[in-house]
């Protein structure tokens, strides 16, 4: 256990911000299933869902002003299809994601995204007459941020190309999110009235969607809407685990000026020998693989 832990603190460390979250998410899932099991041995009645999920009317919000970020970082705990798809989508949407258009931006999308998806959802129940027969809804999972994720790169690179098993010709990442849209819209509109649908959750997933679209549309106009948002998380996350960039283990050498004294001369050229081995074996091993000596060398210099 301690193993694996050590390797996830790494992965979080080392990983580029769609892992940080996908860890996130992850984490939060396991934390809250196991802490359900255990109050409800004596409290067979009590929902956990109901402290991090946001509520769809406003005012209650006030109560809870957390939830303004929990929900879009948990899922349903009653079973494993709702976070396994999200975090597979996070993860294939966020790798390119990252690759397009950087860290700062997933975050900040991610974010506004799935804020934006609540938006749309608190709308619907409080003044669409046919969500408001139902009564009040709660809204939880990452789904309306990825899906601003998806749409804002599918409109920012909408002929990037991806390549399927089984299907001869790459189709354009624009058709992907398309598709996936109209699912929504499709499900929305079999499940609007019905008791126990899932209507508010297509209506997040639309409303993120429909911010990835705008946001994606003006950052090709040159216009960063959440510059100033990305500024605000460098600030908040400088210097944290969470770090909007991607921390790598490197050593400091000392390359020109000023001769140093023979003791400091050797101590660098010692830990840059020490260095190049467990560097090499955490790439061909894994961080499993290094002696309890090796992983203490290895984080003092990550952290420097």
């Amino acid at each position: 256990m301690k193993e694996l832990i050590e390797n996830i603190k790494l992965k979080f460390r080392q990983g580029e911000m769609h892992t940080k979250l996908l860890i996130v998410n992850v984490s939060l899932f396991v934390i809250s299933l196991v802490v359900s099991i255990f109050i409800r041995f004596s409290s067979p009645d009590f929902e956990l869902a109901n402290y991090y999920a946001i509520p769809s009317n406003p005012l209650q919000v006030l109560y809870k002003p957390w939830t303004i970020i929990t929900h879009m970082f948990t899922h349903d705990i009653s079973g494993i299809g709702h976070i396994l798809w999200n975090m597979i989508m996070l993860y294939f949407v966020g790798n390119f994601f990252v690759k397009m258009l950087g860290n700062k931006k997933l975050l900040s999308v991610y974010l506004v995204g799935g804020t934006v998806g609540y938006l749309f959802f608190a709308i619907g129940y409080n003044v669409l007459p046919a969500f408001t027969k139902l009564g009040e809804g709660m809204l939880y999972g990452a789904s309306a941020a990825i899906s601003a994720l998806f749409v804002a790169l599918a409109t920012y690179k909408p002929n990037f190309e991806l390549k399927f098993m089984f299907i001869p010709q790459p189709i354009k990442f624009i058709y992907i999110a398309a598709f996936f849209v109209l699912f929504d819209l499709i499900r929305l509109q079999s499940s609007i009235g019905v008791v126990g649908g899932n209507a508010g959750g297509w209506l997040a997933h639309l409303g993120g969607a429909t911010f990835g679209f705008v946001y994606a549309s003006q950052l090709k106009k040159g216009k960063n809407w959440l510059g100033g948002f990305e500024r605000f998380l460098d600030n908040v996350f400088s210097g944290s685990l969470f770090s909007l960039k991607t921390r790598k283990p490197k050593l400091k050498v000392k390359k020109g000026g000023k001769k140093t004294n023979t003791k400091k001369q050797a101590t660098s050229k010692t830990q840059t020998v020490d260095m190049e081995p467990i560097l090499e074996k955490v790439k061909k091993s894994g961080y499993g693989s290094l002696t309890q000596k090796e992983k203490e060398l290895f984080f003092s210099q990550s952290n420097k």
